[in-house]
């Protein structure tokens, strides 16, 4: 039975709201630090947990995940980011906020000095963050902004979603 009278819980997941602190990598990308590494569960295994999940959330994330496991199919995070927003028009102009934002706490095209799996990480937390009701931030707005910057950027060297491979 439910309590009436108890309040619903808020759930803020801690490390990703607009007060995160701010991190600078050696190329001089700078972005919110990341409280997780999401781009290094298993794609295969994360692919796992969303496959038959029918919320829009949990079928873009399906389909970053199946980018994960081959990432020369561009065409999952063209599917993941028309699952979150349709509309092309809506989502540019959505994308387009974002960067704003981001032009004016850190610099324009800040974002193309960061590697693309910073970029899936931060979307996928976005996402789930988003699924689990945190309203810290506009969390699907956001994961459509680092979905495009994850389309227009590459990895980092030897890095891999899939094997072990030795820094470079």
């Amino acid at each position: 039975m439910v309590d009436k009278d108890k309040k619903e819980e808020k759930v803020v997941i801690e490390g990703i709201g607009k007060d995160a602190e701010v991190v600078t990598n050696a190329n001089g990308g700078k972005q919110s630090k990341s409280p997780m590494a999401m781009h290094l569960i298993d794609p295969f295994y994360l692919a796992q947990i969303f496959q038959f999940k029918t919320s829009v959330i949990s079928k873009a994330i399906y389909g970053i995940a199946r980018f994960m496991e081959d990432t020369t199919n561009i065409m999952h995070l063209h599917i993941a980011l028309h699952i979150l927003e349709p509309n092309e028009y809506q989502r540019l102009i959505r994308i387009a906020k974002v960067l704003q934002e981001g032009a004016s706490r850190y610099a324009p095209n800040n974002w193309r000095l960061i590697p693309q799996e910073e970029h899936i990480n931060h979307a996928l937390i976005h996402l789930l963050a988003a699924e689990m009701g945190d309203t810290q931030d506009n969390h699907i707005d956001h994961a459509l902004c680092r979905l495009m910057m994850a389309y227009a950027t590459e990895c980092s060297p030897n890095f891999s979603y899939t094997e072990y491979k030795e820094a470079g």
